[in-house]
């Protein structure tokens, strides 16, 4: 057997002996290195998860602490007898403007304001809560042609009164006689009010400062019943005593509402009202009825494009003759006024109507007028409309007359809202 040469131990043996005994003490350095780095990375996971954890924590109680505040804030803002309520009411109340933008043509020559454009009116109208049980309405009326501002309602209305379902209110307000005279013009939906209201009452309505109480009657039908109680001014010189009235007019109203179906609705009213006609303390009064039915229809599934509204009303007049006294004209006065108008929604913002008007006059047995109107109406946007609308009237005491009405109703605020 051969000998191994020194040499081959010295120069490849050993060197490879040592060589392998440093790689395996750099092997185990390195995995003690990666078991530090390991150890450490969990450590700082750890450390992180926690803070992480405690982060998420703090912006949980910063949510829970902002929503309190808000519901707080809010309680307190709400709150009508808090100082910010009562801040809000008394100098921030709801503030609305109406105008109301005509072209009037007629074939009445005597009548210099016709045949023209004009501002026909513009409404103010101001409505705030005044405390927790009372919240106030004033609405003034400017007519720019006339260069005349008018309180045309101003009231004050509580809400909550001991006896539940009942409500009263004090100051001037369209009275609630019927259905049309307690409308402005922007609610009517017409361009013009209809005869029997203006021969009856005046181009005013009747409004007068007075008192009025509403309640709600309970029934077992479960349906909605207001009765309404008023006494105001017999200021009214249509009907009542004029600007030489000294007493009272007092009125009732009976307003039954129903559900035919998901689809329409009924609602009668029945009104009465009594009161001197003169400055004699009721030696001649005027006794006055009336009756307003309205029938609605509204398809559940094509509800904002069709709707049909059949809306009537009749009044009654018995008046004491002031001068028969001397031998000129009956005794009493019996007159007959009604109205009746259909309209039709056949498009989002298309309507047609069409109105018959018959009126005899308070003030004169012999006196009516038969009228006929029809008309479109485009509703721009729930702020502003334009409706066009002709009319023809026959009078058994002066001539026949044709008019039309080219309309432009705008208004800013809240006050657009109409009833029902």
């Amino acid at each position: 057997m051969k000998r191994i040469p020194a040499i081959f131990i010295i120069l490849f043996v050993v060197p490879a002996c040592l060589y392998a005994q440093a790689d395996t003490g750099e092997l185990n350095s390195l995995k003690e290195e990666i078991r530090l780095l390991k150890t450490q990375f969990e450590e700082m996971k750890s450390g992180y998860e926690d803070k992480i954890k405690q982060l998420e924590s703090k912006v949980e109680e910063i949510s829970q602490g902002q929503s309190e505040t808000q519901i707080k804030v809010t309680q307190v803002a709400s709150g009508p007898q808090s100082a910010a309520g009562r801040y809000l009411q008394y100098f921030n109340p709801d503030i609305s403007v109406i105008g109301d933008f005509v072209y009037h043509g007629t074939d009445k020559k005597t009548d210099e304001i016709y045949n023209r454009f004009s501002m026909r009116e513009v409404e103010f109208a101001f409505s705030a809560a005044v405390d927790p049980y009372a919240k106030a309405d004033i609405f003034l009326s400017v007519e720019p042609e006339e260069s005349a501002v008018d309180l045309e309602e101003g009231y004050l209305t509580f809400l909550n009164l001991p006896i539940k379902g009942l409500q009263g209110k004090l100051g001037k307000f369209k009275s609630n006689f019927g259905k049309v005279n307690r409308l402005h013009r922007h609610q009517l939906p017409w361009a013009d009010e209809p005869n029997m209201l203006t021969n009856f009452f005046g181009s005013e309505g009747m409004s007068e400062p007075g008192i009025s109480a509403s309640y709600l009657i309970p029934n077992p039908w479960d349906k909605y019943m207001e009765l309404t109680f008023e006494v105001f001014n017999n200021r009214n010189s249509e009907s009542f005593a004029g600007s030489s009235g000294r007493d009272m007019v007092y009125l009732t109203h009976l307003k039954n509402f129903f559900d035919i179906n998901e689809e329409s609705t009924l609602e009668l009213g029945m009104s009465f009202a009594t009161g001197p006609n003169d400055d004699r303390h009721g030696k001649n009064r005027t006794n006055i009825e009336g009756i307003d039915l309205t029938y609605k229809w509204r398809p559940l599934k094509e509800g904002i494009y069709k709707s049909l509204t059949f809306q009537n009303e009749a009044f009654f007049s018995q008046k004491d003759n002031v001068i028969a006294e001397e031998g000129a004209g009956p005794k009493q006065i019996d007159s007959l006024g009604l109205y009746s108008s259909l309209q039709y929604q056949f498009a989002k913002r298309w309507s047609v109507f069409g109105r018959y008007d018959y009126s005899e006059f308070p003030n004169f047995a012999s006196r009516s007028d038969n009228a006929y109107s029809a008309g479109l109406t485009f509703a721009q946007s729930e702020y502003v409309f334009w409706r066009l609308q002709f009319k023809h009237t026959d009078r058994n005491y002066e001539k026949d007359s044709s008019e039309v009405w080219l309309q432009c109703n705008f208004g800013l605020g809240p006050h657009r809202k109409h009833e029902y």
